[in-house]
């Protein structure tokens, strides 16, 4: 009994959320890279937590442990770490960021303390939260799995943590008060709030509007320059308003003074603030102090914006494939985990840090996790007579055409080493000005999804007009370079900056004439002939090529299946989105 017991292994699987909602609440590039900070400092001190002399367990999962930035929340840990510790581990951490942003406001926004309501008094403790106390509990869900056998103790572990998710961990808060401008539904975080003579449902009075305005005007102005306006005397309301006009260039670095953000939105910006990281212990946004100073994106009439969002295709599978993989023990099966999570982990750490990736000043790596990434090219802000250059859709189309190649050693890596095909599904979003970002990033999640629902190992193209409507093409990697291969009627191919228009409008009348038909019915088919002759005649023969392909390599494989209909859809989405990023009108 004694050796049976001895031979026994067991694991932990943990995760939480929410991380895309909490990723997607988001305004500004400032927003985004708060938010990514937060969620891997709390996974990361999930894993140190786990490491630790009094616990002593091993990590698996994530690979690199000691690397804050980009760690994902989806752990896994040799020995059964107990959910208690997990859940006190990750609410203590989100606790602490919270009170430190908290107090640094209280501190440094010259508004007398007994004018805060937003927080726990003394006499309320262990009786009633205050607004600040809520978000401390009921932020995240967290997911807890665990196995033990002589044999899949690892499978078990994963198959315990997904039953788990089925039930849900989280509690609803109705939260009182004015909605916060960003989500619409949270409410505003500011002085005043949590006031028990204010009454449910009672907008402010002209006063209470002021004490706001005042709220948001002091932050927005010490965030501008906190290193000399911190221990500063405050403006007044009508000196931060005259401020504004005489200076209108100068604000807004961190929160617009227009806007009314709740209180996970307010941290989320206010990480990024080197002195408060530094108090937390998390990753700074500014390396060095020499760093140039943070930029946001440029978002006005005429400049684009391009997002990219990637995922590594079948991860979880890839998972269980190797923790149940015939053949080996567990030991073995763990040291192949151990090596699959530490090469994403430092592909994710070696993309994040390139220097080289982007046309210069325009493009920056958001966060990379080496499972998933986001990221985005754009024009930087810049002074109002110093107009920055835009990012032209040619060069994020040149841009998109060389990502591939930034996985190619990961995947050599990870078939020599482990013999797995991986691959990454990829959403770009080449967006207008007034989209907002929110919706930029529902876009790419969108978009992404779509390249994994018609085969994974591709990237869906979308470009999104301010109007909200858009087009997109779904092509694999190996194809997308038919967009080079565009040819006009004068010959003239890509280097030599060829006419699209033509293309577009032969397209749009054979379109208007019926002659090519997206729709079909029972009494009319739609026929592909002519949309592959087109195709043919303009992009280098690239219909015959594709029908000439071995047969796993024909329509099915580029469009999703050989239907007439899907291959007409699929040309027309070509012509769509190459007339948007490609023309030279």
């Amino acid at each position: 009994m004694s050796s049976t017991i001895e031979s026994m292994s067991e694991y932990t699987a943990i995760s939480f959320a929410p991380v895309q909602g909490f990723i997607e609440k988001s305004r500004k590039l400032r927003d985004l890279y708060g938010a990514s900070l937060i969620l891997s400092f709390l996974s990361y001190k999930l894993v140190q937590k786990a490491k630790s002399e009094s616990l002593g367990l091993k990590v698996i999962s994530p690979g690199l442990p000691d690397h804050q930035e980009g760690m994902p929340n989806r752990i896994l840990i040799k020995g059964k770490f107990e959910r208690n510790d997990v859940q006190n581990t990750l609410l203590e951490e989100w606790r602490k960021i919270l009170l430190i942003c908290r107090v640094w406001i209280e501190d440094n926004l010259d508004i007398p303390k007994d004018q805060y309501y937003w927080s726990q008094t003394e006499d309320q403790k262990d009786k009633q939260k205050g607004e600040w106390e809520r978000w401390g509990s009921y932020t995240w869900e967290i997911f807890w799995g665990y196995g033990e056998s002589e044999t899949e103790a690892i499978k078990k572990a994963m198959d315990d943590l997904e039953t788990r998710k089925l039930k849900r961990d989280w509690t609803a808060i109705n939260w009182m008060g004015e909605s916060s401008s960003l989500t619409g539904t949270d409410a505003i975080a500011w002085h005043q709030l949590g006031k028990e003579s204010k009454e449910p449902g009672r907008s402010l009075t002209k006063q209470e509007q002021e004490q706001q305005e005042l709220f948001y005007r002091r932050l927005s102005w010490l965030l501008d320059n906190p290193d000399y306006r911190v221990g500063k005397p405050s403006l007044s309301l009508e000196q931060l308003r005259e401020y504004e006009k005489s200076k209108p260039d100068d604000i807004g670095k961190y929160i617009a003074v227009n806007e009314r953000l709740s209180i996970p939105e307010l941290v989320k910006r206010l990480v990024t603030y080197d002195k408060i990281a530094d108090a937390i212990g998390m990753e700074k946004l500014k390396k060095k102090p020499e760093d140039p100073e943070f930029k946001d994106i440029n978002r006005e009439a005429g400049y684009w914006t391009g997002w990219f969002m990637g995922d590594g295709d079948e991860v979880g599978k890839k998972l269980k494939k190797l923790a149940t993989r015939p053949g080996n023990n567990e030991e073995k099966r763990e040291q192949e985990l151990k090596c699959f999570t530490d090469l994403i982990r430092g592909w994710g750490k070696d993309f994040y840090e390139k220097e080289d990736l982007f046309p210069k000043g325009k493009g920056r790596v958001i966060y990379a996790g080496g499972d998933d990434f986001l990221g985005v090219l754009y024009s930087e802000e810049s002074p109002k007579e110093v107009k920055p250059e835009k990012v032209k859709p040619i060069e994020t189309l040149h841009w998109l055409l060389t990502l591939e190649e930034q996985w190619k050693d990961l995947q050599n890596k990870v078939q020599q080493e482990l013999d797995l095909n991986f691959t990454y599904s990829v959403g770009f979003v080449w967006a207008a000005h007034q989209v907002p970002q929110r919706d930029i990033l529902q876009h790419c999640r969108e978009a992404e999804k779509r390249a994994k629902s018609l085969g994974r190992n591709r990237v869906t193209i979308r470009v999104v007009f301010n109007s909200g409507q858009f087009v997109e093409w779904t092509c694999p990697w190996d194809y997308l370079c038919v967009l080079n291969n565009y040819r006009d009627r004068d010959g003239k191919t890509w280097g030599q900056e060829p006419n699209w228009s033509q293309v577009y409008n032969d397209w749009e009348q054979l379109k208007s004439r019926h002659a090519i038909r997206l729709i079909e019915t029972d009494k009319l088919k739609v026929n592909d002939y002519l949309a592959t002759k087109f195709l043919d005649y303009y992009f280098d023969n690239a219909g015959k090529k594709i029908r000439e392909n071995p047969p796993d390599k024909r329509w099915e494989y580029i469009a999703g299946n050989n239907k007439p209909l899907t291959v007409v859809q699929w040309i027309d989405d070509l012509i769509q989105v190459g007339w948007q990023l490609c023309s030279n009108t």
